[in-house]
């Protein structure tokens, strides 16, 4: 049903990325809320690569602004969702993707300041700019804030000590959001991917020691993904359209995995015989 988002504003932070061929799950989250008729304010800390985002959505006839922001700077967070409010008149919807796993390691190894860096980020980032949306929010009478998450907020083990934790508190972010504001009409919900082709897990991947390349790591994803495939980006965005939308008006609170299945199974998946 075309026209899902629209009138809508929608603020998607960390919607920018690195040149690659792969799409990223900001910068799709951002398009699929602009191709429903939302206007959208995109942010990255690096204003060349949320410009980027919004040509795409320009060129496709959809109207679309360019912030920069760095949530590990505490002011940002509240200065990039009024000057998001400023640009669109409101916010009803905000989207948290920002996440950073670097110099993450495991328990023994990772530095004092590898944590904090990662916490400062992905947690506090998340808690600031949500905290900034929800007066705006009140004012509109409601609206959906999207946190990106992981499968790995509920893994243990592995060498991304800091990162996983950091998304389980993005999980309780999430969690105390819906239950503190939906008197307001306010819904706040995660998302949780898992072997996503995105230039940000390949880099977490690779970095973590999972794979060296993109064709293992289209080999473990086959074999770890119970439906066999891994997904792309347009997965997240779509999951994110729904929780935009008012489709999802009594869905609150929740996490959404999107990933093959991963969840759903106990201990280690491997593939059926010959597969």
């Amino acid at each position: 049903m075309a026209g899902r988002m629209e009138g809508k504003k929608a603020l998607v932070v960390g919607s920018g990325q690195p040149p690659h061929e792969r799409m990223g799950n900001g910068r799709a989250m951002a398009m699929a809320f602009a191709r429903e008729g939302a206007e959208v304010c995109c942010v990255d800390r690096e204003k060349e690569r949320a410009e980027e985002t919004v040509e795409l959505i320009r060129a496709a006839g959809c109207t679309a602004h360019a912030l920069f922001a760095d949530i590990s700077v505490p002011e940002d967070c509240a200065r990039l969702v009024e000057e998001a409010k400023d640009a669109m008149g409101t916010v009803n919807v905000l989207v948290n993707n920002v996440g950073s796993s670097q110099n993450d390691a495991d328990p023994l190894n990772l530095t004092v300041e590898g944590w904090q860096g990662i916490v400062d980020i992905n947690m506090r980032g998340t808690w600031l700019t949500s905290r900034a949306v929800v007066p705006i929010m009140k004012e509109a009478g409601g609206g959906s804030i999207i946190n990106t998450s992981t499968v790995g907020s509920r893994a243990k083990g592995g060498n991304l000590f800091a990162y996983s934790i950091s998304k389980a508190g993005v999980n309780a972010i999430t969690g105390f959001f819906a239950v503190q504001y939906a008197q307001y009409n306010i819904r706040c919900n995660a998302i949780l991917p898992a072997w996503i082709l995105t230039p940000h897990s390949f880099e977490g991947l690779i970095r973590s020691g999972v794979a060296t390349n993109e064709e293992e790591i289209l080999g473990f994803g086959k074999a770890r993904v119970p439906l066999g495939f891994m997904g792309v980006a347009e997965d997240i965005g779509n999951a994110a359209l729904f929780l935009a939308s008012d489709e999802s008006r009594f869905v609150t609170g929740q996490e959404l995995p999107v990933d093959g299945g991963v969840l759903s199974f106990v201990g280690q998946y491997s593939g059926p015989p010959g597969s």
